[in-house]
Formats: C-alpha cells, sequence, structure tokens
C-alpha cells in the first residue's frame, strides 16, 4: 500500500509540474522585450518541468524499491539543475547584470562534474547510504554558494528598492523573500531527506504533496509579477547601475 500510494503521488504530482511548465511557457510570449524578466519565466518552466519528467521517471521505475542509489543520483540530478535555473533567473531579477558568460560556463562545468559523481555511486552500488551521502557534497556546496549570493544580492538590492517611489515595489520585494526562501527550503530539505533515508517512501510522498503547493505558489507568484514587470524592471535597472 505504501509504494502505491508513492507512485501514484509520483505521477500525480509529475503531472502536475508539466501543467504548470506548459501554463508558465504558454504564457511568456508577451514578455518577450523584457529580457530578464522572459528568462526567468524559461528558466522556471525548464526547471518544473525537469521535475515533473523526474518525478514520473521515478514512478514507473521505482528504484526507491529495487535501486536506491539510482533513485538518490536522479533525485539529485534535477534538484541540481533547479538550482542552477534558481540562481540564473532569481538572482537576476534582482541584479540584471548577475548572469554572466563566465558564471554560465562555471556552472555548466560544475554540473557536469557533479553528475559524474552522482551515477558513478549509483554504477558502483546498489544500495550504499554512506557513499550516497558523500556524493551529495557537490550540491550542497553548489547549494551554499548561490543561497549566498542570492541574499547577498536580495539584501544589497532591496533596501535600495524599498527608497524607490515605483508603486509595486513593495509587493515585488516581499514575493521575491517568500518565493526564494520556499524554493531553498525545499531544495536543500528535499535532498538532505533523501540522504537520510534514501529505501524509504513515506519521507518522499510528504515532500511530494508539500511540492505540489510551492510549485503551484511560484508559478502563480511569477505570472502575476508580469503585471508589474515594466515597475521592477525600471527599479532594479536603476538600482543595478549604482552598485
Amino acid at each position: 500500500m505504501e509504494q502505491t500510494i508513492y507512485r501514484i503521488a509520483l505521477i500525480l504530482t509529475g503531472v502536475i509540474n508539466l501543467g504548470l511548465a506548459g501554463w508558465l511557457f504558454g504564457g511568456s510570449k508577451p514578455y518577450k522585450q523584457y529580457d530578464v524578466y522572459y528568462r526567468t519565466r524559461l528558466l522556471t518552466t525548464l526547471w518544473i518541468a525537469v521535475f515533473g519528467l523526474g518525478y514520473m521517471i521515478h514512478g514507473a521505475l521505482m528504484w526507491r524499491y529495487t535501486w536506491p542509489t539510482a533513485a538518490s543520483a536522479l533525485t539529485v540530478t534535477y534538484f541540481h539543475l533547479g538550482a542552477i535555473c534558481f540562481s540564473w533567473g532569481y538572482t537576476s531579477l534582482l541584479n540584471p547584470k548577475y548572469l554572466t558568460r563566465g558564471i554560465v560556463l562555471r556552472d555548466c562545468l560544475y554540473y557536469l562534474f557533479s553528475i559524474i559523481i552522482y551515477w558513478t555511486v549509483a554504477l558502483q552500488w546498489k544500495e550504499a547510504s554512506t557513499y550516497t551521502a558523500l556524493s551529495f557534497v557537490p550540491f550542497f556546496c553548489y547549494a551554499a554558494l548561490i543561497v549566498f549570493v542570492f541574499y547577498q544580492t536580495y539584501n544589497q538590492v532591496s533596501y535600495r528598492l524599498l527608497r524607490l517611489s515605483y508603486g509595486n515595489v513593495m509587493g515585488f520585494v516581499r514575493w521575491m523573500q517568500v518565493c526564494c526562501d520556499l524554493i531553498v527550503l525545499f531544495g536543500i530539505s528535499s535532498v538532505a531527506i533523501t540522504g537520510i533515508f534514501p529505501t524509504d517512501f513515506w519521507p518522499y510522498t510528504l515532500l511530494l504533496v508539500a511540492g505540489i503547493g510551492m510549485f503551484g505558489y511560484i508559478a502563480y507568484s511569477l505570472n502575476k509579477y508580469g503585471s508589474t514587470i515594466e515597475t521592477t524592471t525600471e527599479a532594479t535597472k536603476n538600482v543595478a547601475s549604482k552598485r
């Protein structure tokens, strides 16, 4: 019964995520002129869709039961990609000059290096909780870096934004805080739980249920942010130019 509930939750969450990704992508075309926001929508579409596909692969193969190290490797693979999309998209919303070719190259090479580590453990052992936890170190190192950079940027920019006389800036700042707190909390805690409970089903079922609400909130709020895009784009541009 536990496995059945787990599989249903995976497939259901996967379908919902793909639906949210399609909704975001379908509504992105009117914002092409706003490069940073448009890119953030596409990056968010990408990682929500990848999570959805990842969940469905878990549901189809049930590696958590037959090959725990592979299930963990798959999980951290798409969570790491989500972390990259978060860094590129949401930090750029605060500082449009953040994303450079150097950062893109750095993150891509580090992601490739990390994937090799994740899957080397999976291919060597079917069940090895200690090695699995150690293989997650690259993810946590990258997560620590991007979280530090994001909140450093947020703290530097938010106070200046709030002092500006733009009508919708207050809502933008609050949205960034709540949205990114949720992403960071969900991402880091989910990978940590994967390392602690590599063969159990109930922790992931609970995470999947909680994730539905989080993904829905992110997609909804990012779409709603589009209604204030002109104001916030001008505000962040002005602040970034003063840094």
